[in-house]
């Protein structure tokens, strides 16, 4: 399929921490994109109510639990959310990472959620080898991404904001994709998986 007729969601969870087995997802937001538009009035976001909460959190998203007291339950935004996911290629910063307490949330009530995941991170250091930069663990923020991009980086560890500024970032990297010739999602796939693959041996023989 080609890049600019594909169907994305940019989406940013704030959670209770960072284990999807034993945390939980307390704010969800969802950007959608057709190929390269975003969808912006078509956005959702909710706070959600966890069965637990952690107070050392507050410093990282601003979320107390008085905000969250009449916020729903996973389950009652389940289908909303599920709906809205469907059929979509995820997107976002450390994707994997919310897809792993995604897949965990919907599991609870009774959904087997799997979608395609495209993390920007890496889709960055597949454009920086392009150019023959290297990158460093500072470049892979999603702030210092915004700034290469001229994006601005507002209100950040919102849920929302975060999704929005991760789907700018893909917009322009779709864009930077077509230019470099890759033009569609299967072509897309096959070098995100050959930048992965390449970075676990790396990893792997340095170990």
């Amino acid at each position: 399929m080609n890049l600019r007729f594909a169907k994305f969601v940019s989406v940013d969870l704030e959670t209770t921490g960072l284990n999807p087995k034993r945390d939980e997802i307390i704010a969800i937001a969802i950007v959608p994109l057709d190929g390269t538009k975003i969808l912006a009035s078509k956005s959702f976001y909710s706070l959600i109510k966890p069965s637990k909460f952690k107070i050392e959190t507050i410093k990282i998203h601003g979320i107390d639990p008085k905000s969250l007291h009449s916020a729903p339950s996973f389950g009652d935004i389940a289908n909303e959310v599920r709906l809205m996911l469907n059929n979509k290629i995820l997107i976002g910063h450390s994707v994997n990472t919310d897809y792993k307490f995604l897949r965990v949330a919907f599991k609870k009530h009774n959904y087997e959620f799997r979608a395609d995941t495209i993390d920007i991170i890496l889709l960055e250091q597949v454009l920086a080898e392009r150019l023959g930069e290297k990158l460093t663990w500072e470049d892979q923020s999603l702030e210092n991404i915004a700034k290469r991009y001229g994006i601005r980086c507002l209100y950040r560890h919102n849920a929302l904001a975060d999704a929005f500024i991760a789907a700018q970032i893909f917009q322009i990297q779709i864009l930077k994709l077509i230019k470099y010739g890759i033009t569609t999602v299967e072509r897309l796939k096959e070098v995100l998986s050959d930048k992965l693959n390449s970075r676990i041996k790396f990893n792997f023989v340095n170990f």
